[in-house]
């Protein structure tokens, strides 16, 4: 049985500036790093494997806060690395709001490819490659992977066995943990979004703009 522990990195100043960051090194601001600290506090006493990290600064130094005093393998994952937003990174997403693929990322994100960018099935197609090998090299243990929201979304909606046009109706909050569980050829999901304190569950403003959110929901209303 391995168990597979799922961290979106802390929070940036860019998160709440609401920009597209993709693999610019845009470091943790003081509410990332303390929220990486509860993390290692959090998982104080409890035995890792091995962290596999997005290569992405803000995933490597939550990684490394995690890790902090432990003598566990550090081991940088190209697999898990932040979406490549092509022509979108460094702008916000009030000014791409208007671009008809930045739509569709939201409302079929099966089809969405950022111009010059990766398809979200391209994401997944290498994250579930990459859960598949962990699979096949650790028989037991329990692993840390430190990665980003749509890349962590992209591997739960697969293996809750969803598709991939369900990716946004799954939060994945800076700093927060997602469980999966795997026992031969049993598949679970233990655990999404999960936080130390449940007020962090309330209150958060989505990052989606309004007026994409509205049209997402009239999308699947009328897919259902």
């Amino acid at each position: 049985m391995i168990e597979i522990l799922l961290v979106r990195h802390g929070q940036t100043e860019w998160n709440i500036q609401k920009k597209v960051m993709g693999d610019l090194p845009i470091p943790l601001n003081r509410v990332g790093r303390l929220q990486a600290r509860d993390l290692s506090k959090k998982l104080k006493g409890i035995p890792l494997t091995a962290c596999y990290t997005s290569p992405v600064k803000r995933a490597l130094e939550t990684a490394a806060i995690i890790l902090k005093g432990r003598s566990v393998p550090l081991i940088k994952e190209p697999c898990v690395a932040e979406i490549d937003y092509g022509e979108w990174q460094g702008r916000s997403f009030r000014e791409i709001s208007h671009e008809p693929q930045f739509v569709t990322y939201f409302t079929r994100p099966s089809r969405s490819l950022p111009p010059k960018g990766e398809s979200m099935r391209q994401v997944q197609r290498r994250t579930i490659a990459f859960i598949e090998r962990l699979r096949r090299r650790h028989k037991e243990g329990r692993l840390l992977v430190v990665s980003h929201a749509d890349v962590i979304k992209a591997m739960i909606v697969n293996y809750l066995g969803l598709p991939l046009e369900e990716l946004h109706r799954i939060r994945i909050d800076n700093g927060s943990m997602s469980l999966l569980w795997f026992d031969g050829k049993l598949e679970r999901v233990l655990s999404i979004n999960s936080h130390n304190h449940i007020e962090t569950y309330f209150g958060q403003e989505l990052s989606i703009p309004k007026k994409i959110r509205q049209k997402a929901f009239a999308v699947k209303r009328a897919r259902h």
